[in-house]
C-alpha cells in the first residue's frame, strides 16, 4: 500500500507573524502555546530623555495540541535546533535577568 501524496495550501487568512517568546501550558487533555510580542513603551522625562514605563505584551496567537502533538513538535524543534548547531555552533541563549536589562534599555 502506498502513502498518499500530500499537497500544500495556505489558508486564506494564513499569515506570518514575530513573536517575543511564548507561554506554554501542558495538561493531561490538551497542550496551549500562546505566542507573543513584547513592546517597550517609552516615556519621555521632563529632562528630555527617555524611560521605559512599561513593556506591553500583546498575545497574538493561541495554538492547541494533544500532549503527543506537542512532544512532537518538540522533538521536530530540538531536531532542527541539533541540525543548525552542528553547522553553525551553539546557539548561546543569555541569562534572564540579562535579556531583561537589554531588552529595557533605549
Amino acid at each position: 500500500m502506498s502513502l498518499p501524496r500530500f499537497e500544500l495550501k495556505r489558508a486564506e487568512d494564513y499569515k506570518t507573524l514575530h513573536a517575543s517568546g511564548a507561554i506554554v501550558a501542558l495538561n493531561p487533555n490538551e497542550a496551549t502555546i500562546i505566542f507573543f510580542v513584547e513592546k517597550p513603551v517609552p516615556r519621555v522625562n521632563p529632562d528630555g530623555s527617555m524611560a521605559i514605563e512599561t513593556v506591553e505584551r500583546e498575545l497574538l496567537v493561541e495554538v492547541k495540541l494533544s500532549p503527543v502533538g506537542m512532544k512532537s513538535l518538540a522533538m521536530a524543534l530540538l531536531n532542527n535546533i541539533q541540525s543548525f548547531e552542528k553547522v553553525f555552533g551553539e546557539i548561546k541563549v543569555p541569562a534572564v535577568t540579562e535579556r531583561r536589562e537589554r531588552e529595557l534599555s533605549i
